[in-house]
């Protein structure tokens, strides 16, 4: 292991009570180790243009997959050596073919080696012996359960649940890809359809900055908040960017709760006091600009060594020269959602490209002269 520079950080972790909480609030002085460290790629070129923003990391909190489109390849990472440890190509066409799409969206890789990747209209798994594809297209005539109505379709941003019977994504409104009117649950081997509702899609709608269509677009463009899933012990955990809460949804009977919490350094809800909608491409851009410097909630991830979640929220301030700096916080919660504390990180802290939390850190992918490398937060609890 390299590492170029280690810096230690006191803070205050500060529990603050929130609605689903009874604890008092207490106040304790940790330590924070901060330190950056190099892959060793053995003398491959990793693809890093995407800053690993496709990649994924395994159940095994170790092992990160590294999506190089232009080849198509997986580079295999493993976080405990800091290498690469292993390539593997991909077939375009033919038997074990993954398609021909200029861009894929996401991979992911379970644990008994299969692999799903993301495309715009299909869904595609490669066998864990890399010699057959199966491909998934969820248009109505292939799926029974709950009816889609004829102006709606099942989109194909989401979540393979962890033994790969089912895929966790959303419905909307066919003749506009970015709607998202509830969520979509399909069990990928009957192909059958589960829709469920939840009032986190009808209050997100405000948030919406929609373009005017231009000429040659066959939809318009219409900037939406991210939506994040999570499996964790049989529940689907559902969030998004503006507001600090999360929903728990159970698997077995699809009942959910809706748990929120009260942040102490930044404000529980994005507000929208900017534009909505634009004539044209520069006034969305200053739009979505202003949205970027109200505070954005991540996911939750649940780390095995520490036994919290974590989670990232943010605020980006961009500026015409292609540069931006952060505000970055993270929070911690309980197994039980009960928030623990949470943190300031330090100033010039960037959030760009892949960024995982595992083996108890944060660790932040970043380019140093064309070499991958990620900066790591360590909390001492």
């Amino acid at each position: 292991m390299r590492n170029l520079k280690t810096i230690l950080f006191l803070a205050i972790l500060a529990s603050c009570q929130n609605k689903k909480s009874e604890n008092p609030e207490i106040e304790k002085e940790i330590t924070f180790t901060i330190d950056t460290v190099m892959i060793d790629s053995k003398g491959s070129f990793l693809y890093l243009s995407e800053a690993l923003g496709r990649s994924y990391l395994a159940n095994d909190g170790k092992t990160v997959y590294n999506l190089n489109q232009k080849l198509p390849r997986l580079e295999v990472i493993d976080l405990s050596k800091l290498e690469l440890v292993d390539t593997i190509p991909m077939e375009r066409e033919g038997p074990a073919g993954i398609g021909t799409s200029n861009i894929y969206d996401g991979i992911q890789v379970l644990e008994n080696g299969e692999v799903f990747i993301f495309a715009w209209m299909e869904i595609v798994r490669l066998s864990a012996d890399r010699k057959s594809v199966k491909k998934f297209r969820f248009n109505p005539e292939n799926l029974n359960g709950d009816p889609l109505g004829a102006d709606e379709a099942v989109r194909y941003e989401g979540l393979i649940s962890e033994d790969g019977s089912r895929f966790f994504t959303f419905y909307g409104k066919s003749d506009e890809p970015s709607s998202r009117l509830g969520l979509a649950i399909i069990d990928l081997d009957e192909m059958s359809l589960k829709k469920v509702g939840l009032p986190l899609f009808e209050e997100l709608l405000p948030y919406e900055i929609k373009t005017a269509k231009e000429p040659n677009a066959k939809y318009p463009y219409v900037y939406v908040e991210q939506i994040y899933l999570t499996e964790f012990e049989n529940h689907l955990l559902v969030s998004a960017s503006p507001f600090n809460e999360v929903y728990t949804l159970d698997l077995d009977s699809y009942t959910y709760q809706k748990l929120t919490f009260n942040s102490s350094l930044t404000e529980d809800r994005a507000t929208v006091n900017y534009p909505t909608e634009a004539s044209s491409s520069a006034g969305t851009t200053e739009s979505v600009w202003d949205r970027w410097k109200k505070i954005s909630f991540h996911k939750m991830n649940w780390d095995e060594k520490t036994e919290r979640f974590w989670r990232i929220s943010y605020r980006v301030f961009m500026s015409y020269d292609n540069d931006y700096s952060n505000e970055t916080y993270l929070t911690f919660f309980d197994r039980e959602f009960d928030q623990i504390g949470e943190i300031r990180l330090p100033d010039d802290w960037k959030i760009i490209g892949g960024k995982f939390i595992t083996q108890g850190m944060y660790w932040q992918f970043i380019n140093i002269d064309d070499e991958a490398a990620f900066i790591r937060l360590k909390p001492n609890f």
